[in-house]
């Protein structure tokens, strides 16, 4: 068996009631996985079960490779249809000499599956009108964004540097670099001067950032003096946000959510 060196692009679909994200197997996992996420606020669990079900009958058709079915709701936490989190995953596969489809509410072992479907010259026959990227090409475009960053960290380095010679330097008796500098000091310190008697007037930008830092000073007082609502309110921020999102991306998938 060898190993697909490809990452394979998601396929997405909307349904009535909710979307569905199949990720194709790859180097990152010998098996498929199936997310089935119900944007609205209340589900129903058997719906729920069935849809799993049929759901993974669909793509094994389309697609015969190994593949684990989940189910998430609109806060994009796992729904536990069966009662526990190990009993919500279904998985199944296609048996292809006798053409009938195994399925099990449980994760399978590397052990369990059909070696064969997960060989790469299968897999590439199999998901023929899949997009994939080239591992090989991920990796060179990670490792010139991580010398991107390196680059920048030299840069602010070399500013950090820099300015304690500059000092050295004037020190030397450079005179026209320490009149310069002594030039810019000056210029600074007469602005700030200048918006802190009122001469000049503040831009609407100015306006919006100090009100923006008085709200900060505001909220940052009653968060200590009530961190445990503090921390409720964050939590019910991140689930409105992660609520939101997923109703997005059913909108971009033609669904009409239910609320």
């Amino acid at each position: 068996m060898s190993a697909p060196n490809v990452y394979r692009d998601k396929v997405k679909e909307g349904r009535a009631d909710y979307f569905v994200t199949y990720q194709p197997a790859d180097c990152r996992f010998p098996f498929a996985t199936l997310d089935l996420v119900f944007p609205a606020s209340r589900v129903n669990g058997a719906s729920v079960v069935q849809s799993m079900e049929q759901e993974l009958d669909i793509w094994l058709k389309r697609y015969p490779v190994p593949v684990m079915v989940s189910a998430f709701d609109a806060k994009e936490d796992l729904i536990p249809v069966h009662g526990t989190s190990g009993e919500s995953h279904l998985m199944g596969y296609c048996d292809l000499r006798t053409g009938q489809t195994v399925r099990r509410w449980r994760l399978l072992k590397d052990n369990e599956l059909p070696p064969e479907q997960a060989d790469a010259e299968y897999l590439q026959v199999v998901y023929r009108d899949v997009g994939f990227r080239d591992q090989g090409t991920v990796r060179d475009a990670a490792r010139r964004e991580n010398r991107n960053m390196v680059g920048a960290a030299r840069a602010i380095v070399f500013f950090m540097v820099t300015v304690p010679v500059l000092i050295e330097v004037i020190s030397l008796g450079v005179t026209w670099l320490g009149n310069m500098l002594i030039a810019i000091s000056i210029a600074t310190g007469a602005y700030k001067a200048a918006k802190a008697f009122g001469w000049l007037k503040p831009t609407e930008r100015d306006k919006a950032k100090a009100e923006e830092e008085r709200k900060m000073q505001h909220y940052y007082w009653h968060c200590e003096r009530n961190p445990e609502a503090f921390n409720r309110l964050k939590m019910e921020n991140f689930e409105r946000e992660a609520i939101e999102e997923t109703r997005r991306e059913a909108e971009t998938l033609g669904m009409n959510i239910r609320r």
